[in-house]
């Protein structure tokens, strides 16, 4: 029996095409991107083939959206993330915003696997992402897949101020586009930001989340957001038959190794699909 623990860092950096975010969504308000590599699109390709040549695997491209959820300098960064697939031997994983069709079309050749949010409430898009509308991930979703690109759907536990409010529907929405995996994030108080006073939604609520979203078959991983206090959530996951963790702690490791567990540590972000991972490990 294997478990898989994913570090993205260093072999496979987050990298973000922007300075700042426009967006400002509520539980982030752009402090994630401070742990990104800003990279422009003048400078991404020869900053690939360093990343290649220092013996890096991949590059999760993401960064700050602009007002209308899209990610900043994405669209501009196309062709060169065009190169960079075809240049080197890095692969590209797209943690996107919206993407319409004519987008979708284009990256389908300048990534490997894209990576979409999806919430599952109008208010809560509304109140802490500041768009208008849950129909933007769908439509994303659906004009990515119908651009021949792999996607993961990854839905946050208790985006609404650590309330459980749409999670079940935008699990379900996520299973309806059939996905080999889909990654849970869990709500954490971050400073400087409206949610730093937030309480994270509780271990049982957590838990019935994992239930439904293994229900039809999918793999379900436990990606890099969550608050690490709350030791009980890697174990939670674990006994609810998960088998792929971001980032576990040395408790979880050992903990899994007790239960049988062989570990496969991947050098990658836990989104990625079992051929992508099989590249990574196998070169």
């Amino acid at each position: 029996m294997i478990f898989r623990a994913y570090y993205p860092k260093p072999l496979f950096p987050p990298i973000s095409l922007s300075d700042g975010c426009m967006l400002m969504c509520r539980h982030c308000m752009g402090r994630y991107l401070e742990g990104m590599e800003k990279v422009k699109k003048d400078n991404l390709l020869d900053f690939c083939k360093t990343l290649e040549r220092e013996g890096k695997k991949g590059i999760l491209v993401s960064g700050g959206s602009d007002t209308d959820g899209r990610i900043i300098g994405l669209e501009e960064s196309i062709n060169t993330l065009k190169r960079v697939k075809e240049e080197t031997g890095l692969l590209i994983a797209v943690h996107t915003g919206y993407v319409g069709q004519e987008e979708a079309n284009q990256l389908a050749d300048a990534c490997d696997i894209a990576f979409v949010d999806i919430v599952g409430d109008d208010e809560t898009v509304r109140e802490v992402i500041g768009l208008e509308s849950s129909e933007m991930y769908t439509e994303t979703m659906k004009n990515l897949i119908s651009a021949g690109i792999r996607t993961t759907p990854h839905i946050t536990i208790g985006l609404n101020y650590g309330k459980i409010k749409g999670e079940e529907n935008a699990i379900e929405m996520a299973k309806s586009f059939h996905p080999e995996k889909i990654v849970l994030n869990i709500i954490l108080p971050t400073k400087h930001t409206d949610f730093e006073n937030i309480k994270p939604p509780s271990a049982g609520e957590i838990e019935r989340m994992i239930r439904k979203s293994r229900e039809g078959g999918q793999a379900v991983s436990l990606g890099c957001m969550r608050p690490r206090r709350m030791r009980e959530i890697e174990k939670i996951f674990i006994d609810n038959g998960v088998r792929e963790i971001a980032l576990p702690s040395k408790e979880t490791l050992i903990y899994a190794e007790g239960m049988g567990f062989e570990i496969e540590k991947i050098p990658g972000c836990c989104g990625l699909t079992e051929d992508l991972v099989r590249r990574i490990v196998d070169g």
